[in-house]
C-alpha cells in the first residue's frame, strides 16, 4: 500500500523558524484512534502499528481503557473481557498477552508516536454486572457513580456507560494510580475520552426509565448527587447553592480531574510527555452541558494538545473556524488537533484535511481505524485515500 495524501516530504516534519525567530512551525500530527474492538490477539496489534506506519500517521491513540476495566496487566482494575471471553462474566479473565506492551513494542519499531487512551469517568456499561470477584468499580465500590437530581445511582443503558463522580476523592486517587500504572509503559502520551459529564444521558435514559414524562427524564440526567460531591458542593458554597455554583463546581471537578491526571502522568514520564483530550466540538455545548472547560485547558496548558470531535460534515468548516477564533493563533498552531469522522466519504475526508492543513492547525487526527482497514487489509475508502 503506498502512501498518498497523509505523506509529507521529511523536510516539512522538521522545526521551521522563521524571520525574528517569534513564530514557530512545529511538526503535523497525523493522529489515528485505535479503539478497544479493534485488537483481540498479539498479531493484530503488530498488524495495526504496521498498517498506522505505512499509511503516514505520526500518532497513534491506542484504547486501553474503556469502562473501569483495561487491556493491559493492572494491579488496579480488571482485564476486560471483550479480550478472553464472551460476557461480563469473564471480566478479569487473562488474555496472556499485554497489548500495551506490544503496541509500545511495535510502535517504536515503526517510529510511531504511541498514547495510552482511556475513558477516563465511564465506569460500567451493559445491563449485567461484572462478578463481585473481578474487583471491578460496579461491583465493589458503587458509591463512587454519580447519582441523580432524583437521588438514584446512574444506570448503565444496553449500550451506554454509567459514570464515575469526579468530585469523590476516591475516584481522583483511583485515576491518578491508573495514570501512574500507565506512565510505566514507553509512551509518548497519554489521551483522555469522555472527561466530562454525560450530557447526552437524556437521549438513552428511557431506555432505563419506560414510562417517564419528559421532565422526570431531565431530572434523571441530571448529575451528580452523591454524597460525596454534595459534602464539597456545602463546603464550597454554603448551604444556599445557585445554578451557576452547581455548574461551576461541576465544570471545576472535571478541569480538576485533567490537573491531576497531567500531574501524575508528567511527573513519571517527563515534561515531555503529551496529555491530549478528546472534546467536544462546539466548545460553548461543552462548557455549558457537558461542562468541559476546553478553552481554559488549552490556553492554561492543561493539555498539550485539544482535540474536537469535529464530526459533522455540514457544521465542519464553522466550526473550526469558532476553534480558531476562540483558541487564538498561538493555541491553534501549537496544540488544535481536528478530530475528523472517516465515516464520510473518502472526497470529503480528504477535503476536511486540506481544510485543517490550510488553517493553521497543529494536525488532524482520524477515527477511526475500523473505517480504514478490515481485518487488516485497507478497506475501499483506505484503497481510495491511500492509493
Amino acid at each position: 500500500m503506498k502512501v498518498c495524501f497523509l505523506k509529507i516530504p521529511v523536510i516539512g516534519l522538521l522545526l521551521l523558524l522563521f524571520s525574528g525567530g517569534a513564530q514557530v512551525k512545529l511538526p503535523e500530527v497525523r493522529a489515528i484512534w485505535i479503539v478497544r474492538y479493534d485488537y483481540k490477539t498479539p498479531e493484530d496489534v503488530a498488524a495495526i502499528m504496521s498498517n498506522c506506519a505505512r499509511a503516514g500517521f505520526t500518532d497513534v491513540f491506542f484504547q486501553v481503557r474503556g469502562n473501569a476495566t483495561v487491556f493491559y496487566p493492572s494491579k488496579i482494575e480488571p482485564w476486560a473481557w471483550e479480550l478472553a471471553g464472551n460476557s461480563a462474566a469473564d471480566t478479569g479473565k487473562n488474555p496472556g498477552f499485554d497489548p500495551l506492551k506490544i503496541a509500545a513494542t511495535e510502535a517504536r519499531r515503526h517510529r510511531l508516536n504511541l498514547h495510552a487512551y482511556i475513558n477516563v469517568l465511564p465506569g460500567w456499561r451493559g445491563f449485567a454486572d461484572p462478578p463481585a470477584e473481578s474487583g471491578q468499580l460496579w461491583a465493589v465500590h458503587p458509591d463512587w457513580f454519580m447519582v441523580d437530581s432524583t437521588g438514584t445511582r446512574m444506570r448503565a443503558t444496553s449500550a451506554w456507560y454509567n459514570f464515575l463522580a469526579p468530585a469523590n476523592p476516591a475516584v481522583q486517587r483511583h485515576l491518578a494510580r491508573i495514570a501512574a500504572e500507565l506512565a510505566a509503559y514507553d509512551l509518548a502520551g497519554l489521551h483522555l475520552d469522555y472527561i466530562r459529564f454525560p450530557y447526552d444521558y437524556k437521549d438513552v435514559a428511557r431506555e432505563i426509565y419506560k414510562t417517564a414524562t419528559p421532565d422526570e427524564i431531565k431530572a434523571h440526567s441530571d448529575f451528580t448527587y452523591d454524597e460525596a460531591t454534595l459534602t464539597a458542593v456545602k463546603k464550597s458554597f454554603g448551604s444556599d447553592i445557585s445554578r451557576d455554583h452547581w455548574n461551576s463546581f461541576r465544570r471545576a471537578s472535571i478541569t480538576h480531574t485533567v490537573d491531576n491526571l497531567r500531574t501524575v502522568f508528567k511527573a513519571r514520564r517527563g515534561p515531555q510527555a503529551i496529555l491530549s483530550s478528546s472534546v467536544l466540538a462546539d466548545l460553548n455545548d461543552g462548557y455549558n452541558d457537558a461542562f468541559q472547560d476546553s478553552k481554559k485547558w488549552a490556553r492554561e496548558r492543561k493539555v498539550d494538545w485539544i482535540v474536537p470531535m469535529n464530526y459533522n460534515a455540514r457544521l465542519f468548516d464553522i466550526r473550526l473556524n469558532r476553534l480558531r477564533n476562540a483558541l487564538g493563533k498561538r493555541c491553534t498552531a501549537t496544540q488544535l488537533v481536528i478530530g475528523i469522522d472517516c465515516k464520510a466519504e473518502p472526497a470529503e475526508i480528504r477535503r476536511q484535511i486540506n481544510t485543517v492543513r490550510s488553517s493553521g492547525a497543529r494536525g488532524f487526527a482520524l477515527f477511526a481505524y475500523s473505517h480504514l482497514f478490515k481485518n487488516h487489509a485497507p478497506t475501499e475508502k483506505a484503497s481510495v485515500l491511500f492509493p
